[in-house]
């Protein structure tokens, strides 16, 4: 006590900076906005003293593998203002996450760890996240690592246009004077086929009339006086700028546009119009450049390492990264080649294995495909399951005399109830089962792929002895499958994995496949009466 007493200054200096410690390194919470997603995050011992090392922090606990830039929402503008320096920030703030566009390139090479003392790895100490998107495992590399958005992001424009805009937003609330600088209209069409591109080279008319709804959403002074809605001007107008963003990158040697080239067509297809190759059921990454500092014949040596260690039964993480790294290869092959299954599958037999065949459509659509089919199935069962029941003329009596092994047995497994539901759907959208499904019984495995040798893809489920399988082109692709459902998933995923159009006779049930059940393609125009039924069924 009689210490204090005595050193009592420099017991009280010393209280002082503790406590203003304690001030600095207080926790602090923001609300993140990332594309059309809200997160939250907490610095427990205070921020980053500059934006380099905040945004570092937030690559790393979003798992964000592309460049980006932060924005925070300035209380007395209401707007959104680029971040500079940290200190602007206070307990609650809100940030945007802004993807930094792409010239040209945009695949990255794995980064190794420092063991710097100003390195983030030790961001898990610093922070938590809530989000359990951080649960899942970081999808490979690849050129896209987002799906076209559910509300389309307005990127920021040029310092000037900015400064037009925000004027041009205050004239027009106060009487209704539209923005028409040419310049300023330059700009911001050059500037959204930048950001358009980021999610897919060949954007459809829903997703032009998006974005341009979205801009004069955010900036009502761009609204056009005479349109319908609008913004149909700015529609048309994004249709030819992205053409002509697209025929600049071409120049550079972007894969996914010299494909269409003339020069790179063969002899009968050899017109602008014909046998266009581009992204038809939503692929985000459709035919991805190689990864920096890869060419065809480093990546033709990875793919002989590939195959050795396939008949080693290697490592799956060693396996998992050549495939990840060999992605862009493969793309040109099943995309520009068009090889026969059972050609390809000599070149690349790692591929048909379910687990690569999940990474690959994560690769491909950048979401993963048993979890999101399932859970997607499951949600939607019980008002399947009511459909089913009351649907009536020869449709509902097929669907009944499957239906009926569900009423024999009210205690059925979750696996069970799936596969009357898949069976029963395919009826119901118009379809048979058989074209999907060969049902066999007491029949040797051997002697069903040579059954089947002539069906260009089917599923077959044998009993006694059991066995379950797939086969494209007359060749097992798959074998020893548990449950019908898993079969139809994996097989949705080789329909990309291996660029394949969907059979004639089963296009609407792999509709329903790829839109309800992985939500691809929401805006891919005119979706089947079939679909669209459906869907408002489910919704009522």
């Amino acid at each position: 006590m009689g210490g204090h007493i005595k050193n009592g200054g420099k017991y009280l200096h010393h209280v002082q900076v503790f406590a203003s410690l304690a001030e600095t390194q207080q926790a602090m919470r923001f609300r993140v906005v990332i594309d059309h997603d809200v997160k939250k995050i907490t610095f427990q011992n205070g921020i980053p003293s500059s934006v380099e090392d905040l945004i570092k922090v937030f690559k790393q606990a979003f798992s964000i593998t592309t460049d980006i830039g932060l924005q925070y929402k300035d209380t007395d503008f209401d707007d959104f203002f680029t971040l500079t320096s940290t200190s602007d920030l206070k307990d609650k703030d809100t940030l945007k996450v802004l993807h930094v566009p792409p010239g040209i390139i945009m695949t990255t090479v794995p980064q190794k760890h420092s063991h710097d003392s100003s390195d983030v790895s030790s961001v898990d100490e610093r922070l938590s996240v809530d989000s359990q998107d951080n649960l899942i495992p970081c999808p490979p590399v690849t050129e896209r690592q987002n799906q076209w958005p559910a509300v389309f992001p307005i990127p920021t424009f040029s310092y000037n246009t900015e400064m037009a805009l925000r004027q041009g937003n205050e004239k027009f609330l106060k009487d209704g004077t539209p923005l028409t600088s040419p310049s300023v209209k330059s700009d911001i069409l050059e500037r959204l086929a930048e950001a358009m591109f980021s999610y897919t080279a060949y954007p459809n008319d829903p997703q032009r009339a998006a974005v341009a709804q979205a801009l004069i959403e955010k900036h009502p002074c761009l609204r056009e006086p005479g349109s319908f809605n609008g913004c149909y001007g700015w529609q048309q107008s994004l249709k030819y700028k992205c053409a002509n963003y697209r025929c600049k990158l071409k120049a550079h040697g972007n894969p996914e546009l010299l494909i269409n080239t003339l020069k790179h067509k063969q002899e009968g297809d050899r017109k602008p119009a014909k046998n266009i190759k581009k992204p038809r059921k939503s692929e985000v990454n459709y035919l991805p450049p190689h990864p920096a500092g890869e060419t065809d014949e480093t990546l033709e040596s990875v793919r002989l390492e590939l195959i050795a260690a396939s008949k080693t039964n290697d490592s799956g993480q060693t396996i998992n990264d050549m495939m990840s790294r060999t992605y862009s290869c493969r793309r040109r092959e099943v995309v520009g080649q068009s090889l026969q299954v059972a050609e390809f599958k000599e070149r690349w037999p790692a591929l048909f294995d379910p687990e690569q065949i999940n990474e690959e459509f994560r690769r491909c659509n950048t979401i993963p495909l048993e979890s999101t089919f399932i859970c997607h199935l499951d949600k939607h069962m019980p008002k399947f399951l009511e459909l089913f029941s009351s649907k009536g003329g020869a449709v509902g009596q097929r669907m009944k005399s499957v239906l009926i092994e569900l009423i024999k047995d009210p205690k059925a497994s979750l696996e069970k109830k799936r596969d009357v539901t898949l069976r029963c759907l395919i009826e119901y959208m118009g379809e048979s089962v058989q074209d999907l499904i060969s049902d066999y019984h007491r029949t040797p495995e051997c002697e069903v792929h040579e059954d089947l040798k002539s069906q260009s893809m089917r599923i077959y489920i044998c009993q006694q002895p059991d066995a379950m399988g797939i086969i494209i082109d007359g060749t097992p692709v798959l074998t020893g499958l548990g449950n019908m459902t898993r079969a139809c998933c994996l097989l949705f995923g080789l329909t990309y994995a291996l660029n394949l159009d969907y059979p004639p006779k089963l296009a609407k049930t792999f509709e329903v496949f790829q839109r309800l059940f992985v939500g691809l393609d929401t805006l891919q125009p005119k979706p089947s009466s079939k679909y669209i039924n459906l869907k408002n069924k489910l919704l009522s």
